[in-house]
């Protein structure tokens, strides 16, 4: 059950991130969900849903923690225009009720989205990365 949580979140999250993007986030930088096959190339935002904490008191329903990583490449983005796009990422994510109203379906259900810890550190392939983290609680059926 809690894969399945985690992989509906992350799939909802992927395109309502990619329906909404806000006005300076530019509409070529791909949205992908980690575990997937797909070809990443920089830059590109990345969800991962690293860990699920099931509630055994509300069935279906589970603590889940999310990174939403941003991933450029320094030769092609300065770093100022980086932390832009990662504040832009980060101003959107903090929109709870407009994610909750878009997420929510009969069988899916976020109840909260909270922000957690986000870092901004070089990598090993002269790239930067922003990695962005929440805690959501949602319940999947």
């Amino acid at each position: 059950m809690p894969n399945m949580i985690e992989d509906r979140l992350t799939a909802l999250l992927a395109t309502w991130i990619d329906t909404n993007r806000p006005s300076g986030f530019p509409s070529d930088i791909p949205i992908h969900v980690a575990r997937r096959d797909e070809i990443r190339t920089r830059p590109c935002v990345v969800l991962d849903a690293t860990e699920s904490k099931p509630f055994p008191a509300m069935p279906g329903t589970a603590r889940v923690k999310l990174d939403a990583h941003l991933f450029t490449q320094a030769d092609d983005t300065p770093a100022e225009t980086h932390a832009e796009w990662a504040a832009l990422l980060a101003a959107m994510l903090r929109d709870k009720p407009a994610i909750r109203t878009s997420l929510t379906s009969e069988t899916f259900l976020l109840h909260d989205f909270l922000p957690r810890d986000s870092v901004t550190t070089p990598d090993e392939a002269r790239g930067r990365e922003t990695t962005l983290t929440y805690e959501a609680v949602v319940s999947a059926v």
